[in-house]
């Protein structure tokens, strides 16, 4: 379920700008319906300018028909373009009269398209949390580096959110930490290093916050 108290908080957003019902009308025209779920989401938040500032591109109805590759895209509803182009999350033509789709990443016509999130509510918010990573106020204005050897010991003081995301390749997956509403960790796998473990982008909405998280993970992690 779409939890739009938790998305406020990480932008820090005083109010939504939802899209126009006629804005919403001429995305419908175009691929004959929408999962309601992401109508939901379009009519609540759609015109929020706060998305603008991620390191990602929401393609939101008022987007859509400003660039010819995203009107000529027949397979179905993009919903993000990640910052290089390098793939887009969408859901399936096939797929829109279900109210809450999956979503698939696209590369591009010579690969198969792999799953994104099980579901549009999930994508939603997981590509919200990672997106406000990157907006934070308070962060470290560095990537950090995470160990898998002290995993455990990093899960066992915060707290795991319920969602998550492939993005960029199959291979992927971001997840979530927090411990604190005002603040978030989007951890990414990363490889390379002789264990393995995971890079972390994070930040907070004040300043309070930031540094009970940074207090949390100060001893066991590092700058990359």
């Amino acid at each position: 379920m779409l939890d739009f108290g938790f998305i406020k908080r990480v932008y820090d957003i005083k109010k939504f700008h939802g899209s126009t019902p006629e804005e919403i009308d001429k995305l419908k025209q175009k691929f004959g319906e929408i999962p309601k779920v992401l109508e939901e989401f379009y009519l609540k938040a759609g015109n929020t300018k706060k998305f603008q500032y991620g390191q990602d591109t929401w393609i939101m109805p008022h987007d859509y028909f400003k660039y010819a590759w995203t009107k000529d895209f027949d397979n179905g509803i993009i919903l993000l373009n990640e910052n290089q182009g390098v793939c887009q999350a969408y859901i399936r033509k096939q797929d829109l009269l279900l109210p809450d789709p999956p979503v698939y990443l696209w590369y591009g016509r010579e690969e198969e398209p792999g799953l994104c999130a099980s579901s549009v509510s999930e994508f939603l918010m997981a590509a919200s949390a990672y997106e406000a990573a990157f907006t934070f106020e308070y962060n470290p204005e560095d990537f950090y580096y995470l160990s898998y050897n002290d995993i455990e010991e990093f899960e066992s003081r915060l707290d795991k959110l319920p969602f998550k995301m492939q993005w960029i390749s199959d291979g992927l997956e971001i997840v979530f930490y927090s411990n604190d509403p005002g603040n978030l960790i989007a951890a990414l796998c990363c490889d390379g290093e002789e264990d393995g473990g995971l890079q972390l982008i994070y930040g907070a909405v004040n300043e309070e916050a930031y540094k009970k998280l940074e207090k949390a993970i100060d001893d066991i992690c590092e700058p990359l």
